[in-house]
């Protein structure tokens, strides 16, 4: 499948997939999902995984919510307001709303709850409000930028203005929990959750399930699901099995089944193909020998047909990538202008850089996480690479050894997936090649730019609005010239879903197995 038929079937499904009255809802049933291992935690202070965040986004509510366009939408908070220097947002909480337990929520619980994750897995997330990192320091008992107005209001300022911060307050790590019962369980709360979600936490089976049931006091009513299963299946076959015998409502689709699935008759209607906000790319160490030369950099880069990986290990159904931000990232920029490959320009470079036909460069690592395709993919790379002269030598390491080896600066040449933590360029392009982020913090190439910095910064601090993409638009083409990180492709979710259940989003924000999306919306038409 083309990448211009690709983008057209994807933008059909993902507005197909858009929510709206349906006619005909049915209440009752139990929705059936499987993840590949148990969630980590089920605390959204301490969640940084999808599987996590999946079943966390039932149980919790955040003040404002994503729709399944991105745009930022009500939730607990029924309003709020920006000042004019987009410094200060007061957001008005919903009346009445209740916790699991039976408490109302007040303004007391926002604070609380942004405080105690401050102190968690994902800092960030708070980092920018006025005293959160002399609170994250030991230098204050509170984040003074969090305001309790009244037990109906909630007042936060941030140290700058910061144009995707509802982005941030939407996401996990600023659920709202009960005060008390986080303090009472403490640790415990990570397998005992209590939030205001639609769904309300029941049991946990390690290794097993995951059972939640709908809670009828949702502020927004009951959902149409009695219940929801998360089971535990690690193999992609199995869940492809269990799905195609009914005991499964979803399933992701297992490599290198994606054609067959579209051909089979049984199955090629239920059939789901989406964008995420996620793109596969290999990155350089600049200040790693060989690579600190940027014209060995460009061969490299014009040396890689990504389309042996698109069409051959992914069967076509991801999309290319020409640029660093995936299409579906507001901002996006569809002119974007990668290294095209090209291989007798590759071969000029190389020679220009001082090593004709390779001579005199010896073999150059390449590092990534296992995997049985990042292994057929770095066979790939190897073969193409070899087409110029270039020797590669594979190493492959586990996830965390891969992780280690790339965060200490020790990798010159190296896998990287990038999935948008919210939907911004920020969280793309300043996280990944702003200097002050050299190293764990994300710019892992340890690339060092004053003026990308600048496009960086100026874009950063600017108000929401197209002038703004454009700043990241020439940040992001500053970065591809220079050939710091080369796209091979943009994620895409590969789904099977029943027929019968009706008004799952599939956002860019959803990926199988692990839907983000509000289950409170499905149901099922059996």
């Amino acid at each position: 499948m083309s990448s211009r038929r690709l983008m057209v079937t994807l933008a059909l499904t993902l507005l197909v997939a858009l929510p709206g009255a349906a006619p005909g809802q049915k209440k009752g049933g139990t929705l059936r999902a499987a993840f590949t291992s148990d969630p980590p935690t089920l605390d959204p202070a301490q969640a940084t995984d999808t599987t996590s965040s999946a079943v966390i986004r039932q149980i919790f509510d955040t003040l404002v919510e994503l729709d399944a366009t991105l745009k930022p939408g009500p939730a607990l908070a029924e309003r709020w307001s920006v000042s004019k220097d987009q410094r200060v947002y007061t957001f008005a909480l919903r009346a009445g709303i209740r916790f699991h337990h039976g408490r109302e929520l007040t303004a007391a619980d926002v604070k609380f709850s942004f405080e105690r994750a401050a102190k968690g897995k994902r800092p960030w997330v708070f980092e920018k409000i006025v005293g959160a990192k002399a609170f994250l320091q030991g230098q204050a008992s509170e984040i003074s930028g969090i305001r309790v107005l009244n037990d109906l209001a909630v007042e936060i300022t941030l140290e700058r203005p910061f144009a995707p911060f509802l982005s941030l307050v939407a996401y996990d790590a600023a659920s709202i929990v009960p005060r008390e019962e986080a303090r009472r369980r403490g640790a415990e709360f990570a397998s005992h959750p209590v939030g205001t979600g639609a769904f309300r936490f029941v049991s946990w089976r390690r290794d097993d399930q995951v059972v939640l049931e709908a809670f009828g006091g949702h502020f927004r009513g009951a959902p149409y699901l009695d219940r929801i299963i998360f089971r535990i299946i690690p193999a992609e076959i199995t869940r492809f099995n269990e799905y195609k015998t009914g005991r499964l409502e979803w399933s992701d689709i297992p490599t290198g089944h994606c054609r067959a699935v579209q051909r089979d008759p049984a199955l090629k209607g239920q059939v789901a193909i989406w964008p995420t906000l996620g793109t596969h790319a290999v990155r350089f160490n600049v200040e790693r020998p060989p690579f600190g030369d940027r014209r060995l950099r460009q061969a490299v880069g014009h040396a890689i047909e990504p389309q042996a990986i698109i069409s051959g290990l992914l069967e076509g159904c991801v999309i290319e990538g020409k640029g660093i931000l995936p299409p579906s990232m507001p901002g996006f920029n569809p002119g974007v202008r990668g290294p095209a490959f090209h291989r007798e320009r590759a071969r000029r470079l190389l020679a220009e850089a001082g090593f004709p036909g390779g001579k005199g460069l010896g073999p150059v690592a390449f590092n990534y996480n296992t995997s049985d395709l990042n292994q057929r993919i770095a066979e790939v790379l190897q073969s193409q690479l070899k087409e110029i002269g270039l020797t590669v030598e594979l190493r492959r390491l586990d996830w965390a050894a891969h992780l280690k080896v790339v965060d200490e600066g020790r990798a010159p040449f190296f896998r990287q997936g990038w999935i948008a933590d919210y939907p911004d360029p920020e969280n793309f392009l300043t996280v990944l090649f702003h200097s002050r982020n050299v190293g764990v913090a994300g710019n892992t190439s340890r690339y060092r730019n004053p003026a990308l910095d600048r496009l960086l910064d100026e874009a950063d601090g600017m108000a929401p609005g197209p002038t703004r993409f454009r700043r990241y638009q020439e940040a992001e083409q500053l970065v591809l010239d220079d050939a710091v990180w080369v796209s091979l492709y943009h994620y895409t979710s590969r789904a099977l879903i029943k027929p019968y259940v009706k008004g799952l989003e599939r956002s860019p924000l959803s990926s199988a197995p692990e839907f983000l999306a509000p289950l409170r919306k499905v149901w099922l038409d059996r």
